[in-house]
């Protein structure tokens, strides 16, 4: 066994040194002690030196007298500490973003894409903090890190949107429907599973896309013309026309985690509520940093969570909104799902659960009560966070009020219970008494939860954003007019 740097840093004494080569059986070369044992010189006054002997001698004759398990322990863990140290060095001088191994991009079309990795190969993009500790990814279960774009000189967020088991039972799956043994190279094997023949035969179809995710409950060719028309990903980005190889991945992507094609075919850019798409390469994502969770302003002043709470009621309006050829329904909303940024406005930031439902094809299809309001059914759940819902009836029906009852049910109304995490009660708990008087505001969000007439979810919806309108610019009773109620 043999010490090097240990023994540069630290200065010993030869006493010492030749008692730590004697009980471990490690060999120190002259090379690894320090400039002041290898040359000696006259110079300190002997008082110095003999209170420096003295030491030195306190020193090696308590080393002497420990247990050889003892002073081995002391050596292993003196190496184990220089070499985490050095670990920590290589992680933090090291931009991993550059490595295609880390990217994975020898995996694709099993992959998210590649129009990102130029600037990622070139070091524009670097990650921030703690992500750039490769050695914490085990503690990183939802692969999300923090970086920066020196390009754009902006704050991303990189994202595997899958757990490493995840994507290594992806490989398998398609190692077994390809009949290729485990460990096959799935880049190579991916068009020779049964799906992905009928693709190449058939073009990608509705019916290879359902019920991959929640995203394709119910496609539609008008949905996959949109995802081609947005898409970012292609092979040959000048060309119109998809390639095999683009459906391919389009058909990878939706098996894994459909958020990519979600962001891309409602950008932000058009005013959808979710982050800006920058790019993919192999399996990471690139999109925009939209602030801090939502379950940091649980305890804001009301005001200021009245007006995060009009926002969300707006966005569950944004995506329910029957103008648009699309209803987009969430089936998991939670504090953790939703942001905020520096100037206050929110955003969703997990879209993997969302339904997309075709308005027009349900409109030409013409199925059952499909011009009837989809009302949401209440449920307890045991005075638990949940959302009940049948993907079915929401791909029947051109309108549903799902969003807004995700919304007050998950989020804003006493019955939005995450006890567990220290917020009972929802984002608008303690609610003062001019809000809960002047504008029957509890009331309103308890009909919202579970209404008491037809339709009474849309009608309290309405005043709900009304309400809050108004409230997120009171920051006193005394703010409040008389004539100001609803």
């Amino acid at each position: 066994m043999y010490i090097g740097n240990f023994y540069r840093l630290v200065s010993f004494p030869s006493e010492l040194i030749n008692e730590i080569e004697s009980t471990c059986h490690v060999v120190v070369f002259p090379g690894m002690l320090s400039a002041e044992i290898r040359n000696r010189r006259a110079g300190p006054s002997k008082a110095s030196m003999t209170r420096v002997h003295s030491i030195v001698s306190d020193a090696t004759y308590k080393l002497r007298r420990l247990p050889v398990r003892a002073k081995c322990f002391l050596i292993s863990a003196a190496v184990l500490s220089f070499y985490l140290y050095g670990c920590l060095f290589l992680s933090l001088s090291k931009n991993h973003l550059t490595e295609e191994s880390y990217l994975q991009t020898e995996k694709c079309p099993a992959c998210f894409g590649h129009s990102i990795c130029m600037d990622l190969k070139d070091g524009l993009i670097k990650m921030k903090g703690w992500s750039r500790l490769r050695f914490l990814d085990f503690v990183n279960l939802k692969n999300v890190h923090i970086g920066h774009h020196e390009g754009l000189e902006k704050t991303v967020v990189l994202k595997k949107l899958a757990h490493n088991r995840e994507w290594e039972n992806i490989d398998d799956k398609i190692c077994t429907d390809a009949n290729r043994p485990l460990g096959c190279d799935v880049a190579r094997v991916l068009d020779k599973m049964k799906v992905t023949n009928a693709i190449q035969r058939e073009g990608l179809q509705p019916s290879h896309l359902k019920d991959l995710s929640y995203m394709f409950a119910c496609p539609t060719y008008n949905l996959i013309d949109r995802i081609y028309r947005y898409y970012k990903e292609k092979v040959y980005p000048e060309r119109r026309e998809m390639m095999f190889r683009d459906k391919l991945q389009i058909y990878a992507t939706a098996w894994v985690n459909p958020e990519p094609l979600i962001l891309q075919t409602f950008p932000k850019s058009e005013g959808w509520p979710f982050p800006e798409y920058f790019g993919a390469c192999g399996r990471f994502i690139v999109v925009s940093n939209e602030g801090e969770p939502l379950n940091n302003f649980y305890n804001a002043p009301f005001h200021k969570r009245a007006d995060l709470a009009y926002q969300i009621m707006k966005i569950a309006e944004r995506l329910t909104n029957h103008g648009n050829p699309y209803g987009l329904y969430w089936t998991d909303l939670s504090y953790e799902n939703l942001v905020v940024d520096e100037a206050g406005r929110v955003s969703v930031i997990d879209v993997e659960n969302v339904v997309v439902v075709d308005r027009l094809a349900i409109q030409k299809v013409k199925p059952g009560g499909y011009d009837d309001l989809l009302e949401s059914k209440f449920d307890d759940c045991g005075g638990k966070n949940c959302l009940v819902f049948s993907t079915e009836d929401l791909c029947s029906h051109k309108e549903s009020d799902h969003n807004y009852f995700a919304a007050c049910r998950n989020l804003l109304s006493k019955y939005a219970n995450e006890g567990d995490l220290g917020m009972p009660d929802g984002l608008l708990h303690d609610m003062p008494n001019y809000a809960r008087d002047d504008f029957d505001l509890e009331y309103l969000l308890n009909e919202c939860v579970h209404p008491t007439v037809a339709e009474g979810r849309m009608k309290a919806k309405e005043k709900i954003i009304n309400a809050l309108d108004m409230l997120r610019n009171v920051q006193d009773s005394k703010d409040i007019a008389k004539g100001d109620r609803i």
